[in-house]
This record gives structure tokens, C-alpha cells and sequence, in this order.
């Protein structure tokens, strides 16, 4: 029995050694909730940054087709302009060579014009066209300048969204 007793001493001496877990400190509870929130922060990032780089590369390639659209539209108006420069040197050529065929005396001559006049006539007609047809690609190609553009927009906006959600706390 007194083997029994000194087990049981043993035991509770043993027993009140070790340490009952302590209530955290408030600098210690301070830092959990640091280290806790660090962790959202973290999280939140590694979630976002993704996101932003490829909203990013949508904007720089979107930036890329509208810059690109938009030269073609300026290329377009260059020679747009170059056409319509040419069809009014030609027209007035025309009204100099009629002139100089209601003039003319000698009837092989006044026929070479008349074929000339004739010739610059259907060239004139051919520009028109051409005119046409460019003026034509010039109002496709605004609009698809005008919807690259509305595009850009809502991915700049949505860059801007992307910020707004980073600021908040």
C-alpha cells in the first residue's frame, strides 16, 4: 500500500509540474491577428495578380489593333486625297483638250483628241470608282476603329475596377 501511496504522490507531483496552458498575452494575440491578416492579404494578391497581368496584355494587344486599324485608316485618307487630286487634274486636262478639239482646223487632229478626251474620260470614270470604293472602306474601317476603341475603354475601366478593389482595405 505505501507502494501505492508513493506511485500516486509521484503522479500528482508530476502532474503539477507540467505548466496549464497559459491564456495568449495581448501582444501575442496582437500578432496572430497581424499574421492573420497578412495571410487574407496574401491570398488576395496571389488571387488579383493573375487578373491584372492578363487584363494588362488584352489592353497592349487591343492598344496594338487599334493603332493598327488607325493607320490604316490615315493610309487610306492619304490616298483617298492622292485619288481625288488626280481625278481633278484629269478632268480639267479633259475640259483643256475639248477646248483644244472644238478648236482644232485639221479633222485627223481633232479626232486625236476627241480619243484622248474620250481615253481620260474613262480614266476619270475608273477613279471614280476606285473613290467609291475606298470611301466605302473608310466608313468599315471608322467603324472598326470607333469598336476597337469602345474596347479599349471597357478594358481600361476594367484596369481601373482591378485598382479600386486593390485600395480597399
Amino acid at each position: 500500500m505505501t507502494r501505492l501511496i508513493i506511485v500516486l504522490w509521484m503522479a500528482s507531483a508530476a502532474q503539477a509540474q507540467t505548466p496549464a496552458p497559459a491564456a495568449p498575452t495581448p501582444t501575442l494575440e496582437t500578432l496572430l491577428k497581424e499574421v492573420h491578416q497578412l495571410r487574407l492579404v496574401m491570398e488576395r494578391s496571389a488571387q488579383i495578380a493573375p487578373r491584372i497581368q492578363i487584363v494588362v496584355e488584352r489592353l497592349k494587344l487591343q492598344q496594338e489593333k487599334a493603332g493598327r486599324t488607325g493607320r490604316q485608316l490615315e493610309e487610306l485618307h492619304r490616298d483617298l486625297d492622292r485619288m481625288r487630286s488626280e481625278q481633278a487634274k484629269i478632268q480639267q486636262r479633259v475640259q483643256a483638250m475639248e477646248g483644244q478639239a472644238g478648236q482644232a482646223v485639221d479633222p485627223g487632229q481633232r479626232r486625236d483628241l476627241e480619243e484622248v478626251v474620250k481615253m481620260s474620260k474613262l480614266e476619270v470614270e475608273q477613279i471614280e470608282k476606285s473613290v467609291q470604293q475606298m470611301q466605302a472602306r473608310e466608313g468599315e474601317l471608322t467603324g472598326q476603329l470607333q469598336a476597337e476603341q469602345n474596347r479599349l475603354t471597357e478594358l481600361n475601366d476594367r484596369l481601373d475596377q482591378i485598382e479600386r478593389a486593390l485600395n480597399v482595405p
